[in-house]
């Protein structure tokens, strides 16, 4: 399993871009295993409203079962913060 992160996420994970975890039954467990590994206020971040959109082998984790989807060996997971155009 391969994690990527884009943009300003890469804040909290003190410039690193791509990281290779344990495995992780789900995306709720790999964002658990993030805050563990890069601190609470990441996964805080990653769990707030609107925040990161999470894309499986390119598709959004919306569409695969949110935070419950499951993850296999071998997945790409990209973490994309969204942009405020406000």
């Amino acid at each position: 399993m391969t994690v990527v992160f884009y943009g300003i996420i890469t804040e909290y994970t003190n410039g690193i871009k791509s990281y290779s975890p344990a495995l992780c039954p789900d995306l709720r467990s790999l964002i658990d295993k993030l805050g563990t590994d890069y601190g609470g206020s990441f996964r805080d971040f990653l769990l707030g409203d609107e925040t990161c959109l999470f894309l499986i082998n390119g598709t959004g984790a919306m569409n695969t079962g949110g935070l419950d989807s499951p993850l296999i060996e071998g997945d790409k997971i990209e973490i994309l913060p969204f942009v405020d155009a406000g």
